[in-house]
């Protein structure tokens, strides 16, 4: 049986003298260690999520220059292209030009050639006739 005598009395004002000891020394420190680092992560964790924002809108506008220098590529290479067609038109165009030049020439000295001939085979008729006339005459 449990008996109520004055050690009782004693060991619990020593319980009571411990925790309280036991809470100056050890409790509240280590409460203190604790709620430091708790802020301590808190403000970490807080700095991670700006990092990890700062990082996506780097990305994104990484992503949107990457976007814009490809569009700007693309009407490069179509101007280029654009500007070579024009090119090969102006220089098809000047060749077709040349080519209807050296056409002109050669026709106006084809009729004038033809023209010649006929002058001259007209002219010779005449002989022509007479040298045949006397061949089957003579």
């Amino acid at each position: 049986m449990l008996d109520l005598n004055i050690t009782l009395l004693f060991q619990l004002v020593n319980f009571l003298i411990t925790i309280v000891v036991l809470n100056y020394l050890l409790i509240k420190p280590i409460r203190k260690i604790i709620s430091e680092r708790k802020a301590m992560m808190a403000n970490l964790s807080n700095d991670a999520e700006g990092f990890a924002s700062k990082a996506q809108s780097s990305l994104d506008e990484y992503e949107a220059q990457l976007v814009k220098a490809r569009q700007d590529a693309a009407a490069n290479r179509e101007d280029g292209r654009n500007a070579g067609l024009k090119e090969q038109q102006a220089v098809l165009d000047e060749a077709q030009k040349e080519a209807q030049g050296i056409l002109g020439e050669a026709r106006a000295r084809l009729n004038a050639e033809a023209e010649e001939s006929l002058k001259e085979l007209r002219a010779k008729v005449d002989s022509f006739s007479q040298q045949l006339a006397t061949r089957v005459l003579g």
